[in-house]
């Protein structure tokens, strides 16, 4: 098994409805993501998959939700814009 992993960070703020009080409050987090890619075979090339072409995903990714109000974003109209439902 093959594992290529990228660590990334992001910054937002977001209002979550329905929990704690302190979390309904708008407020922000800096988040840490990691995305990990496995596999079972290398390509021709001796790479699970190329870097660059992850990194580049990633950044897409992150360029979204990067110093945004998560609230706002098309995703979360009918989701909260928990840590969980970002994950997803």
């Amino acid at each position: 098994m093959f594992e290529l992993t990228i660590l990334s960070h992001f910054a937002a703020a977001h209002q979550l409805t329905m929990v704690a009080k302190k979390c309904e409050n708008l407020h922000g987090h800096n988040w840490k993501v990691e995305v990990c890619v496995k596999g079972e075979r290398l390509n021709d090339a001796g790479v699970l998959v190329d870097f660059g072409i992850l990194k580049g995903y990633v950044k897409e990714i992150m360029n979204r939700l990067d110093h945004k109000f998560l609230n706002e974003l098309p995703y979360f109209d009918k989701t909260a814009p928990s840590s969980e439902n970002l994950a997803v």
